[in-house]
């Protein structure tokens, strides 16, 4: 191909790619206005030069003002790159219109993440196979070809790092589409594949934080979750059962239950919500962590979460309210009382350590309530006899303490371990963690250290921080033996 040829072929390039940006649906969510305008820029730039050389002219004046937008162009993505926009692979327009396109901001994927594509409105369908085909002709010209053509250069942006874990199938419909010229015909596979695994960050992180930025509310995702496998659980196994068959039933569907989760502090709350999450992600399972200087966007959290693909557990660690606390309200009515239907996709889990999540300071009676007894006595109160220490709003005080305990259906309580069964949980993790100790000797090095660091109970926790401590002065003591002596090496 000569160069008049290639100055052709770059002209044809550039004008359809500026046809495919006026085609664009305002709606397709795939370049922000900025970027538009950045690529208009450079792409108008890119014409001028293919027409200097299909003239005949010198091209040199117009490339230095080229390589000028295509670097504001290249910073752009870059840009959005950054800002999180990327999941993996090179900042080039293409792998920054496929990972909007999998993230699935345009209607058509979102109704596709409630319902299957062909249930989706006809209408839909044809603007996403519309805007579709003119994405395919925005990713599909080499810039780096028009550079060296007419005599400018630009250095290519690095590849940036994988962001979160994807499904197979995701990486594999994406080399579909870098293969592919008629992008409008994946349509279908595409809405597919965001039916069956979602949107965005969401489909790619196991946890998440409820967090507010410029007056709205995000789930921002936790890059490094701590998670922790299930059947590392010792003990408290058949109340651990209670949470993990709850959990099975929130994911097939079902309307579960919210959970207490209470006991003494090192006993393993918090493990078993993280354990429960790693082990049904690849089911769909997420964590939302919503901390207390949070909970006013509790509110936001049901459009954030309803109609997504996945199934959310809102996660309220250490719950413990005093009387008087703005948080009891709000908790109570959020968790369930409020004129918005909680989604069917979420569902709460609290740790506390204390069975009543709001101090009553000993007022709260034992049993059943006055009203609910079957008792042959006349109510005293319905026949206007007050008893000399009758509160006539006592009962309703206690009841609004006790309103938010009630949102939890399932207190399941999770004792400390036995002497035999945390001693057990120290040989169990040493011997993961590699320590080949005599069960005796390790014993002894724990107790040692328990009562040294004034640990007075005695949990998983405990049993953990012992072998994070020991394991190093087990392996230089191995190291040491292993050294050859003096006396061989003479």
């Amino acid at each position: 191909m000569t160069r008049n040829e290639e100055a052709l072929q770059i002209a044809g390039q550039v004008e359809a790619m500026l046809a495919a940006l006026d085609r664009l649906s305002p709606f397709s969510r795939l370049l922000e206005s900025a970027e538009i305008d950045q690529l208009r820029s450079l792409l108008r730039c890119a014409h001028a030069c293919a027409d200097r050389l299909v003239a005949g002219k010198e091209a040199q004046r117009t490339a230095a003002k080229l390589a000028a937008h295509h670097q504001r162009c290249s910073d752009a993505l870059l840009a959005a790159a950054l800002n999180g926009d990327w999941g993996g692979g090179a900042p080039d327009l293409q792998g920054l219109l496929l990972n909007r396109l999998l993230d699935g901001q345009h209607p058509f994927l979102r109704a596709c993440e409630e319902q299957s594509p062909a249930e989706v409105h006809a209408a839909l369908r044809q603007v996403a196979r519309r805007d579709l085909k003119s994405a395919a002709a925005l990713a599909r010209p080499p810039w780096g070809v028009w550079l060296r053509l007419i005599g400018g250069d630009a250095e290519p942006l690095a590849p940036m790092p994988e962001d979160g874990m994807e499904p197979t199938a995701v990486g594999q419909l994406r080399e579909r589409f870098a293969r592919s010229e008629d992008w409008a015909g994946l349509a279908g596979a595409l809405g597919c594949l965001i039916h069956e695994h979602g949107r965005g960050v969401l489909r790619r992180f196991p946890a998440f934080r409820l967090v507010g930025k410029r007056a709205k509310a995000i789930l921002e995702p936790i890059r490094h979750f701590a998670e922790f496998p299930l059947d590392w659980l010792e003990g408290n196994q058949a109340r651990v059962q209670v949470l993990e068959e709850n959990t099975r039933h929130f994911l097939a569907g079902y309307r579960a239950h919210n959970a207490l989760i209470w006991g003494p502090r090192g006993g393993g709350k918090s493990t078993l919500i993280r354990a429960l999450v790693g082990q049904f992600f690849d089911r769909g399972l997420r964590a939302i962590e919503i901390s207390p200087s949070c909970y006013h966007l509790l509110p936001s959290l049901f459009a954030l979460v309803r109609g997504r693909r996945q199934r959310f557990v809102g996660v309220l660690d250490n719950v413990s309210l005093s009387r008087g606390d703005n948080s009891l309200h709000l908790l109570s009515r959020v968790l369930d009382g409020g004129l918005e239907a909680c989604p069917d996709n979420l569902v709460f889990y609290a740790t506390s350590n204390y069975k009543d999540l709001v101090d009553r300071e000993g007022e709260r009676s034992q049993g059943l309530g006055q009203m609910q007894l079957d008792d042959e006595r006349p109510n005293r109160v319905n026949q206007g006899i007050q008893a000399e220490f009758y509160d006539p709003q006592q009962l309703q005080r206690l009841d609004q303490e006790r309103a938010l305990d009630d949102r939890f259906a399932l207190k399941v309580f999770l004792d400390l371990p036995s002497r035999q069964q945390y001693r057990a949980m120290v040989m169990s993790y040493a011997r993961r963690a590699g320590i080949d100790l005599p069960e005796e000797d390790l014993l002894a090095a724990f107790e040692v250290w328990r009562m040294r660091h004034n640990h007075d109970l005695v949990g998983g926790r405990t049993a953990r921080d012992f072998i994070d401590a020991y394991l190093p002065q087990y392996l230089r003591g191995k190291e040491t033996l292993n050294q050859p002596s003096s006396s061989s090496i003479s």
